[in-house]
This record gives structure tokens, sequence and C-alpha cells, in this order.
């Protein structure tokens, strides 16, 4: 016959190794959930770089008039979508080298773009949207854009961009 006490030792024994067990699965998901958002912390603020050269990119190659350079940071189906003032649709390197070309003809000299927004859509793909401005014969232009990109070959592209014009401001006024 069994005392009392002899089957203690045994339920304390299990209790133990449940609760290691519990406090061992509880550290692993821990771990495993830390190294996927860390990684993809790193790839953000790696796509975020990449963004923001390829803005400025966007910039020199309007400065210096290429329109060419400027299509080249598109990947070769990508497309542009003007939302306003009216809607327009430009597919293509070809299309998107005249759209830039009659943006350089029209006297545009800077165009900034800021990222205040941009998010990762697997590996090779990311979406961002900010704000925009162009200066074209004095006059500054300010919207918004929305844009996919794409890697390449180890090199950021747009795959897509939207642009909605907002304001036209004259002297530092809108």
């Amino acid at each position: 016959m069994l005392r009392n006490n002899q089957s203690a030792p045994r339920v304390s024994i299990i209790r133990r190794n449940t609760i290691k067990g519990t406090l061992f699965a509880v550290i692993a998901l821990a771990v495993g959930l830390t190294f996927p958002v860390a990684a993809q912390q790193q790839d953000t603020q790696e796509v975020t770089k990449a963004l923001k050269a390829l803005l400025a990119e966007e910039d020199e190659m309007i400065q210096k008039k290429d329109a060419a350079g400027c299509a080249a940071l598109y990947t070769a189906d990508a497309f542009v979508v003007f939302l306003a003032p009216k809607l327009a649709v430009k597919q293509g390197h070809e299309a998107i080298q005249k759209h830039y070309q009659a943006i350089i003809d029209a006297g545009a000299t800077n165009m900034t773009s800021e990222v205040e927004h941009l998010e990762m859509r697997g590996n090779d793909v990311a979406w961002a949207a900010g704000p925009y401005s162009v200066t074209v014969k004095g006059k500054t232009i300010e919207g918004n854009w929305s844009g996919m990109l794409k890697r390449e070959g180890g090199t950021w592209k747009w795959a897509s961009v939207s642009a909605a014009r907002g304001a036209v401001c004259t002297g530092g006024t809108c």
C-alpha cells in the first residue's frame, strides 16, 4: 500500500517538467518572433535608404534634363498613374520617358519627394508614399505620391507610381 507522501514527488517532478516545457516554449516563441521582426526592420531601413537615393537620382535627372535617365529608374513593365488634375496612365519606358520629357520641356527645374510611409510586401517588393513638390517656371506644384518598388538584379526600381497634384504655389504662398 502506498502512502500519500510517496506519490507527491512524482507529481512534483511532472509539474516541474511541465513548467520547464512551457517556459521553453514561450522563450522559443519570443525568439522566433523577434528574428523576423528584426530582419524586416533591417529590410525596411535598407529599402528606405535605396528609395531616398532613387528619389534623389530622379531629381538629378530632371535637373540634367535627362528624360531617358528618369525612365531608366522604372521596371520595363512599370506604369505611372496621375489622378489629378485629370486621370492619365503612362505604361512602359517609352511612355514614361515622354512624360518626363514633357515635364522637362515645361520648365521643371526641381523635384523633391519625401518618404512618409514604407512597407515591405515580400523580399523584393515594397510600397511607399509621401508628398512631393516640383518647381516649374517659378511655380511650385505640390501633391502626394504612392508607389510600388521592385528589386531587380539587386537594384530597387519603380514598378508603379500614382500621383495626385495639389496646390500650385507662387512666391511661397499656396
